[in-house]
């Protein structure tokens, strides 16, 4: 529960906004950046948001997506933080996880979470780690065993997070292979055999995809396991003590972040209040919703979606906790 209301304080809202000032027409067009490579579902969901963002703001601006992938998506974060415009002009979905690695002291992240402005989120995310059917691993207790190889965005992606933790709590034996752009050039590894699984899958986007090449689901990395697959344990089910099991829920209640849409800090609240409204009504249109798997989800409403400094104050509910937790998100031997 400390780890939900962790991740509920992240996304709550600073204060609600009052009536905005009457509306302008945007002056420029909006980028709208995506912290890891096409084809994945960061990219599909950021892609099909720009592609009707423009109707439902004044003077129809120009939208326009834009791939910046790296270092697991801090390359994107550390920009919208310190370099790109706070006009409003300047949009970008990074990875969900990054919060948690700036609460463990991450030196990669040059931002503070809390201050960036949080436009909206469609969904909680609800990652996988799956396996190709013959790597002899199709359970995690065959990864206590036997040695996986598993795709990786970067040394500060969830999947590697995650991955990583499970290791040095665990004892699995998940080797990470990084430097991939993002999902999609994970799945071509792991259908050309190049690594034996990935991590970085979501289960309600990618279901197709890991039944048709008839992978195995060793576990979820979510907080309520997907309804459809109740047989595969979720990474807090596999703690052994009330301790393991507060650190997992640590390390999995960044999926409460799911796809979220954020800005720089210092946005004007003018433009902010008609950003919120836009992703609003975008974020209703069902073909949205068909094409990324999540028919059933709703759009959150800003004021849910406004960090409140909890970046800063995420560990503190842990207290000694804090330090375990850095120490399991170390890196494993064997992760290149």
């Amino acid at each position: 529960m400390r780890a939900r209301r962790f991740c509920a304080a992240l996304l709550a809202s600073a204060a609600l906004l009052g009536f905005a000032a009457p509306a302008r027409a945007q002056s420029g067009p909006i980028t709208v950046y995506i912290g890891y490579g096409p084809g994945g579902g960061y990219d599909l969901y950021c892609r099909l948001f720009a592609a009707h963002l423009g109707r439902h703001l004044p003077g129809n601006p120009a939208v326009v997506p834009r791939n910046e992938p790296g270092a697991g998506s801090f390359k994107l974060a550390n920009e919208l933080y310190n370099v790109l415009p706070r006009d409003g002009s300047a949009l970008g979905m990074i990875g969900e996880v990054l919060v948690i690695n700036q609460v463990l002291g991450d030196p990669a992240a040059k931002f503070d979470a809390g201050k960036f402005t949080w436009i909206g989120r469609f969904a909680d995310s609800d990652p996988v780690l799956v396996t190709r059917p013959d790597s002899g691993i199709a359970t995690v207790k065959d990864a206590l065993a036997k040695e996986a190889i598993i795709g990786v965005p970067g040394a500060g992606s969830a999947t590697a997070l995650i991955a990583t933790s499970v290791n040095n709590l665990l004892g699995t034996k998940f080797k990470l292979i990084s430097g991939y752009e993002g999902s999609a050039q994970i799945k071509l590894a792991v259908e050309r055999g190049e690594v034996q699984g990935s991590s970085s899958t979501l289960w309600r986007v990618d279901k197709g995809w890991i039944r048709a090449n008839r992978l195995n689901v060793v576990y979820q990395v979510t907080l309520d396991a997907a309804p459809d697959i109740p047989q595969v344990p979720t990474v807090v089910s596999l703690a052994r003590s009330a301790e393991e099991k507060a650190l997992l829920n640590f390390f999995s209640s960044y999926t409460i972040i799911g796809r979220s849409i954020l800005a720089p800090p210092g946005v004007p609240p003018e433009r902010v209040a008609r950003l919120r409204a836009a992703f609003r009504r975008d974020g209703r249109r069902p073909r949205l919703h068909r094409r990324c798997g999540e028919a059933d989800s709703r759009p959150r409403r800003a004021a849910r979606c406004q960090a409140a400094g909890a970046g800063r104050r995420g560990g503190e509910p842990y207290g000694p906790l804090l330090e375990k937790a850095k120490a399991l998100a170390g890196t494993p031997e064997g992760t290149k």
